[in-house]
């Protein structure tokens, strides 16, 4: 069985040959683990986002993992020094904006100076069609992936947020945790807004092929149970119901990524009709076998190994902490081994090789 079927079964809930792992490499961990000069190559990837995705389908190929995540890039920006501190800069209007992430998953963080005040403002955000997105020239890049991955690889893109982690982007993350309690109408008017343009996106990335989409938040276990079914379900449910409905039997698989504590939000999470839900975030508190228990005939479960262990932690207990989230997942089908959220930069190869041998050796 080929990496992109046996990622396809688990996320159905099946059995394949053995357990897949998709592990989520982040553009710095590739840039470490190929050997590249890290400063000089993550300022190269923020001038020239087509690099990103290039450098995570080396990193997969280079593990022979089976599967990778694909983003839609953002636009190029200019790089400059600021007080020592590498920052972003509008190419167009010469702005400078928020600091080069070297720590987290590369790229120029999120300014936290909003960027809609109105629902005008929110009028005025264009919502090109799947045709005009393709002819855009964004899915260029992961379109080649697609070509080249063939049956090896299943590969993952997310059509953008639509969710409160959208609020987050336009109004920064204060704000937006502020404007759910304050301003919901607004709040409804811009996700509303933002889940038009990623039903298109996901539309054109069906189009080239993709096999699975991502739709996520990072702030569903802050919001917590009664928020998430106000400000988030309804909207899930939708792109997934949208999706079912345009691509029928042709529809990639959908999972949904909430990070932290997402342990009260299990039931809500396979409410949205999704195939799989992860990250089962260890440091969120998170407990694969609880998940399994709740919702596994549900819905296919992903991730759960400790980052901090994958980080900091030695060989021995990655390996001991991955054969638990194994025992715990695996049993009757329906899991993917992956981190717990976002491969740390700093997981070392022997700890990778270590855990594609484990899942090798998992048959269910």
């Amino acid at each position: 069985m080929k990496g992109k079927e046996r990622v396809r079964v688990a996320m159905r809930r099946g059995k394949p040959d053995h357990v897949p792992f998709i592990p989520q490499i982040c553009v710095p961990h590739a840039v470490l683990s190929l050997g590249l000069e890290f400063e000089k190559t993550l300022l190269d990837v923020v001038r020239n986002p087509l690099r990103m995705n290039q450098l995570s389908f080396q990193c997969v190929k280079h593990y022979g993992v089976n599967g990778l995540r694909a983003w839609m890039p953002p636009a190029p920006l200019d790089v400059v020094q600021v007080d020592g501190i590498w920052r972003g800069r509008d190419p167009k209007t010469g702005g400078i904006l928020d600091r080069v992430d070297f720590c987290g998953g590369g790229g120029v963080l999120p300014s936290e100076e909003p960027t809609l005040h109105t629902m005008a403002d929110i009028d005025a955000i264009p919502v090109p069609t799947a045709d005009e997105v393709m002819r855009g020239g964004k899915l260029d890049g992961i379109k080649d992936i697609i070509r080249e991955a063939g049956e090896d690889y299943f590969v993952i893109s997310c059509p953008g947020a639509f969710t409160p982690e959208y609020l987050t982007f336009v109004r920064g993350k204060e704000r937006a945790m502020m404007d759910l309690m304050d301003q919901p109408e607004f709040c409804h008017y811009a996700q509303e807004k933002a889940l038009k343009v990623a039903i298109q996106n996901a539309l054109a990335l069906a189009q080239i092929g993709i096999d699975g989409f991502m739709i996520a938040d990072t702030y569903g276990g802050v919001v917590g149970p009664e928020g998430f079914k106000v400000f988030f379900l309804p909207y899930f449910q939708r792109f997934v119901r949208e999706m079912h409905e345009r691509l029928g039997s042709k529809c990639p698989v959908i999972y949904m990524h909430v990070c932290g504590n997402s342990t009260r939000l299990f039931e809500l999470m396979a409410d949205t009709g999704v195939d799989c839900i992860e990250p089962l975030d260890a440091l969120g508190g998170v407990q694969v076998h609880d998940a399994k228990r709740r919702v596994g005939h549900r819905v296919a479960l992903m991730g759960g190994v400790n980052t901090v262990k994958l980080a900091h932690g030695t060989l021995d207990e990655v390996v001991a902490d991955t054969r638990r989230c194994l025992e715990e997942g695996a049993v009757g089908g329906g899991y993917i081994l992956a981190a717990s959220d976002m491969l740390p930069t700093e997981t070392s190869r022997e700890k990778m090789q270590a855990m594609i041998e484990l899942a090798g050796k998992c048959k269910y």
